[in-house]
């Protein structure tokens, strides 16, 4: 509750109590109260009594609004907590099968994902081709990948942010690099950065095409526009994931958001 609005809700009760009493008092002593003096007084208390139930309505707007806040916050991290669970309960690691390069793919192929990319969701600016092939991390950015995701792990959101955020600056054409924009994205969800985690999922479709975490990153974009109030947009992600990866989980899950969308 802000301490302004408390202190001056004290004060007017105070008033609204204490002005009458004091009024009346002078007047009685004076000689008592004429018409003019009661009814002024009376308007006085009435005025304070509308300052009063003004102030208790400004708190409960600013107590609802906080508690949408906390259940957004809350949802944003219950997403991030079972993801991070599901990949903890794998019979192996998420970095150890993502440390694989990238499969070549024909410079034709990757410009139509793109231009599909581009034409579905009219949302993401065109950007340069990603490599024809991607290079497998080496030992060193296996290592800072594996310790920035350990942080995510322990919940530990803010130097995680800080891990990947290097870690995509340090090797940005390894195998790895559109994992770490993926998990930067999910990070900074948690922390309620919702446009910087556009970016970041974003990035992925764009720099990244037919890697790993495209579905998750278009899912994410659709739902991350919902939340912002872009209706249109996330249900065009959401369109773009059932259509282009109709047998992912990430189109199970886009499928079931789309159905609560009005």
């Amino acid at each position: 509750m802000n301490p302004k609005v408390v202190r001056i809700r004290s004060f007017a009760m105070a008033l609204c109590f204490t002005a009458p009493f004091a009024l009346a008092e002078a007047q009685m002593a004076s000689g008592g109260l004429s018409p003019n003096a009661a009814a002024d007084l009376l308007f006085q208390l009435e005025t304070l009594q509308q300052e009063v139930q003004s102030l208790r309505g400004q708190l409960e707007d600013q107590g609802h609004e906080l508690k949408l806040m906390k259940e957004n916050q809350r949802d944003r991290y219950i997403d991030l907590d079972k993801r991070i669970s599901l990949l903890m309960s794998a019979s192996a690691s998420e970095p150890k099968y993502s440390s694989a390069p990238a499969p070549r793919v024909e410079q034709s192929v990757t410009q139509t994902s793109v231009e599909k990319v581009n034409n579905s969701t009219n949302t993401l600016v065109a950007s340069p081709l990603a490599p024809i092939s991607l290079q497998p991390p080496t030992a060193q950015a296996q290592q800072a990948y594996n310790d920035a995701y350990n942080l995510i792990r322990q919940r530990n959101f803010d130097e995680a942010e800080t891990a990947f955020s290097k870690f995509v600056k340090d090797y940005p054409d390894n195998s790895l690099t559109g994992n770490g924009y993926y998990w930067l994205g999910e990070v900074k969800l948690v922390q309620g950065k919702s446009k910087e985690a556009i970016e970041a999922f974003s990035t992925v479709i764009q720099n990244f095409p037919g890697h790993s975490k495209e579905q998750d990153s278009l899912y994410k974009l659709g739902t991350v526009s919902d939340q912002l109030g872009d209706t249109a947009k996330a249900k065009s992600y959401l369109q773009d994931v059932i259509r282009r990866f109709p047998n992912s989980k990430a189109a199970k899950l886009a499928a079931g958001y789309l159905s609560k969308i009005k």
